[in-house]
């Protein structure tokens, strides 16, 4: 399996800094805080797309997961001087898909090949 990475850091429309890395079956982005979770999970779910095409032939991610509702997931304080990290994980198509709320909100695609 190669399992080289592929990283760069990019800014996003609100300057926010995006640290952002992939595989062959993996894609991350990690978003600075405050950043929109919608935005942050629509913009890598839309980059996996993308990245791997057979995606494209299928529902988008609306059809599999209600995207709204992740904004108001996580309350501040469940960051505050925790030992772990709120996570949520959902299935998009043949990929899993985990969000990490933390210092920085990252977004992990793994799909399966």
């Amino acid at each position: 399996m190669n399992r080289k990475a592929n990283s760069a850091t990019v800014a996003n429309e609100k300057n926010h800094l995006v640290a952002a890395w992939s595989t062959k079956t993996e894609l991350v982005r990690e978003f600075d805080r405050p950043a929109d979770v919608v935005d942050a999970v629509s913009r890598t779910a839309d980059e996996a797309v993308r990245r791997w095409s057979e995606l494209s032939e299928t529902p988008s991610l609306s059809q599999f997961v209600d995207i709204d509702g992740l904004d108001g997931l996580f309350k501040p304080k469940a960051t505050d001087h925790a030992e772990w990290i709120p996570s949520v994980e959902f299935q998009f198509q043949s990929c899993r898909v985990t969000l990490l709320y933390g210092s920085s909100i990252r977004i992990i695609v793994e799909r399966d090949v």
